[in-house]
């Protein structure tokens, strides 16, 4: 997929108001899929570009190759020049990124800002109307300066362990790689890397389809499709439970199983029992929960390095 596809797809995300996560989330494939895309290090398949291109409400050819796929239809609004010229400037700057190799891509416009993206690095910088945002995927590190603040996210905030040595290398969690470019291979973007050969195995297990399985067996024996949609709350619990088998970290299962075990119980007590009250008070608990379990890794992280 060549540079210009690649800037499309990055305009047309942040067009639609969405990240890398959310738009994954609504495709169904991973927050590194896109990313790859928008580096045009790999091209969507036909599936995913139908289903980007009904998300973005254009058609199929415009997303393929811009303004210049109407060209042949003729304007719609009269603004033939206008038109002629996008097209024109957009197969200038399609010429410009082919001869540039592994440089930044770099778009400037008055409506999007500066949009700068160095595929070698796996660095980003976006300078527009809603403020200033840095990502750097390879080392897991996110920056945004706009009219809410400022909002910095590394691998660290994530509970892991992050250290540049002299010699170039990197070591994550204890895990050494010859560059950031190694561990961006093998890590994904919340740095999640599976040490154990059971941990790597649970996760691969497609417990999702499993739970589909089981709520509609339940749904189709027993009858009860309402009380199988509780099985839902099994899929987080499934993967917190995976992640703690290989990593032992008890704060994080902890974090992730009694939020989905405490709005699992409001809802029964809600609708199964009529009793919403007082059982919505279980739900204040959980940011406390998730408070406290951060605050023991950081006391375990300070006591580990002192």
């Amino acid at each position: 997929m060549d540079l210009a596809m690649a800037q499309r797809l990055v305009d047309r995300r942040k067009a639609a108001g969405l990240s890398q996560e959310a738009l994954a989330a609504q495709l169904g494939v991973s927050r590194q899929a896109v990313s790859k895309w928008e580096r045009s290090e790999s091209s969507p398949d036909t599936d995913n570009l139908i289903a980007l291109a009904a998300l973005y409400g254009v058609s199929l050819d415009k997303l393929l190759y811009g303004e210049a796929a109407n060209a042949a239809d003729g304007p719609e609004d009269g603004s033939a020049d206008t038109e002629t010229a996008d097209v024109a400037d957009e197969a200038e700057d399609s010429a410009e990124h082919a001869d540039c190799g592994d440089k930044p891509l770099v778009d400037i416009s008055l409506a999007r800002g500066i949009h700068v993206i160095d595929p070698n690095k796996g660095e980003e910088v976006h300078v527009g109307w809603s403020g200033i945002h840095v990502t750097n995927e390879r080392k897991g590190e996110e920056v945004h300066v706009g009219p809410g603040g400022v909002h910095i996210d590394t691998l660290e905030d994530d509970g892991h362990s992050v250290r540049t040595n002299d010699d170039g290398t990197v070591t994550i969690d204890g895990e050494t790689f010859s560059s950031w470019k190694e561990a961006h291979d093998k890590l994904d973007h919340h740095g999640k890397h599976f040490h154990t050969k059971v941990g790597r195995a649970w996760n691969k297990f497609p417990f999702p389809a499993l739970v589909t399985l089981a709520y509609l067996v339940l749904g189709i024996v027993y009858g009860t499709w309402g009380m199988g949609l509780f099985l839902v709350f099994l899929v987080p619990v499934y993967y917190a439970i995976g992640d703690f088998i290989d990593r032992r970290h008890l704060s994080k299962l902890t974090e992730c199983v009694y939020p989905a075990a405490a709005i699992a119980w409001f809802l029964y007590m809600w609708l199964c029992l009529g009793q919403p009250h007082p059982a919505w008070i279980i739900l204040i608990t959980i940011p406390i929960v998730k408070a406290l379990m951060r605050w023991c890794r950081k006391q375990w992280k300070c006591r580990k390095q002192a």
